[in-house]
């Protein structure tokens, strides 16, 4: 029998089929320094080869890979960075995101894996030789100070220029003091800060993750303005006196009871008419899709207990602990701000 070709060719297929190798390569010519060479000059093949130790074969194959990923241009026969490598992949940049690529190529997803962690729907351990799935350390408040700065350390890598992002979008009129719940780096409230003069902030997170906030915070001249308090978000107190608690990238770490507990313990801590925001990458109404939220989704459940969501599953979450006057906003690179406030007392 005599076949005709298929109705659409197989390109999509055989890019997919490559893609295993993306974050890797870019992990590798992170740690090779291809794009801090090439940040102070632009460079050919061979020169290349020369300053990597390495073969002509093999940095033929490297820069094609990196070029074809939109992170290199040729021209007239060198190799240039694009806006895109020199804003994210240049480590003295304040938007590098090497430390996250790294911690990603740290969690091999294969096959098996993944199969298993669906069937079972549960996380997988993180880390090299590590037994534990990262939110068990986070609920157990046991993390390792090494483990806290690897991971905060990527967090901010992830998040900063999307909190900078935010920082230039969103509202906080009427908003005295801020609370960053589980703020990581403190990236968002250092943002925040930056844009909003007369607004106080306080990032509470775990003892081990509060030594590299501080660093961060000390780092952007912010000591004075952003509180760092250790705080244990499931068992502790929270503190008074904040009219907005802040949620960014965190919600989608837990299971739905423990986001229903979050979420209700802002409700309680707020003062009337008090504000929850929370920032998220959002799923489409449909659930199906954009392809980065999607892949997001499918890393919370490779990583967590939890997932992305749509605006309608978190409007449903707020409204449901209390809250009105419910809104969500896009405002960067496929992230949303949704707010709401705590009725007025009557």
């Amino acid at each position: 029998m005599n076949l005709d070709k298929p109705i659409c060719d197989d390109s999509l297929m055989r890019q997919l089929g490559y893609s295993v190798y993306q974050l890797p390569i870019i992990s590798v010519a992170d740690e090779l320094g291809v794009f801090s060479l090439l940040d102070q000059e632009p460079a050919g093949i061979a020169e290349m080869a020369g300053k990597l130790h390495l073969s002509l074969r093999a940095t033929e194959a490297l820069l094609a890979s990196l070029a074809g990923m939109g992170l290199l241009v040729r021209s007239h026969g060198r190799f240039h960075l694009t806006e895109t490598s020199r804003t994210f992949l240049i480590p003295t940049k304040p938007f590098y995101w090497g430390h996250f690529v790294r911690l990603i190529c740290q969690v091999p997803i294969t096959h098996g894996a993944l199969l298993e962690t669906l069937r079972r729907d549960g996380a997988v351990a993180w880390g090299e030789g590590q037994g534990k799935v990262i939110s068990d350390e986070w609920a157990g408040a046991d993390l390792s100070d090494e483990r806290a700065f690897v991971f905060t350390q990527a967090m901010h890598s992830h998040s900063f220029a999307t909190a900078v992002g935010l920082a230039q979008r969103a509202e906080l009129s009427g908003v005295g003091r801020l609370l960053d719940v589980a703020g990581g780096s403190g990236c968002f409230s250092i943002a925040l800060a930056q844009h909003n003069p007369g607004v106080r902030f306080t990032v509470a997170e775990l003892p081990p993750v509060c030594k590299t906030t501080r660093r961060y915070v000390a780092e952007h001249g912010l000591a004075d303005r952003i509180d760092v308090l250790e705080l244990d978000m499931f068992r502790d107190a929270w503190p008074p006196g904040h009219d907005a608690i802040f949620f960014a990238n965190i919600l989608h770490d837990w299971d739905s009871a423990r986001q229903r507990r979050l979420v209700q313990r802002s409700f309680d801590a707020l003062p009337p008419g008090g504000r929850i925001l929370i920032y998220e990458l959002l799923l489409s109404d449909g659930q199906d899709g954009p392809l980065t939220a999607a892949l997001f989704s499918m890393n919370m459940v490779y990583m967590t207990p939890g997932k992305q969501f749509t605006a309608g599953e978190l409007d449903e979450l707020v409204r449901g602990c209390g809250f009105t006057d419910v809104s969500a906003i896009p405002v960067y690179a496929g992230y949303s701000l949704i707010s709401a406030r705590k009725p007025l007392a009557r």
